[in-house]
């Protein structure tokens, strides 16, 4: 009488539930892609003004994310340091964490994906200032590099994607 018919589909239901739990987290990687196929990189970047106070440049900084899997993923944060001529201008966020799935930048697969940001750039380097004035708008003559990582997710998973790239 210990194994009656309620307590055999107890413990079914616990074993079930058990397996459930041990397994899920091999289940969710498996569906993530293979993200050192996704690229990130500049695409341009636009010089919007310098605010003499406090030696402040205006940016807007455009990512381009390449994803060439069949699966579609999205972003919820990019953190990124901007460099212009081996001068670090300080580091970004562009953050979606409080915004649901389906609001969040779509990285639909086998497409190019554009995410901007305006941010703040301090100047400290009196050469670079110069440069930026100079140059018009055009930020020619300036090298620019970017390093980050973005946090890409799929339906069920996410994973942690480093970049490098320069303009």
């Amino acid at each position: 009488m210990f194994l009656s018919g309620r307590r055999l589909v107890l413990v079914g239901i616990s074993a079930i539930v058990g397996g459930i739990i041990i397994l899920l987290p091999l289940i969710l990687t498996i569906t993530l892609p293979d993200l050192n196929k996704v690229n990130i990189t500049i695409e341009k970047i636009e010089y919007n003004g310098l605010i003499e106070k406090n030696s402040t440049a205006l940016l807007n900084i455009f990512f381009n994310i390449n994803n060439p899997t069949s699966q579609a993923l999205t972003t919820s944060k990019i953190d990124f340091t901007l460099f212009a001529n081996g001068i670090s201008l300080g580091t970004n966020t562009i953050q979606y964490i409080d915004i649901p799935v389906n609001g969040r930048p779509q990285l639909l697969a086998n497409r190019d994906s554009v995410i901007h940001q305006v941010i703040n750039a301090p100047i400290t380097d009196k050469k670079l200032s110069t440069d930026l004035r100079n140059n018009n708008g055009k930020l020619q003559n300036i090298n620019w590099k970017v390093e980050g990582s973005a946090i890409i997710e799929s339906v069920f998973s996410s994973s942690v994607k480093n970049f490098i790239d320069s303009w």
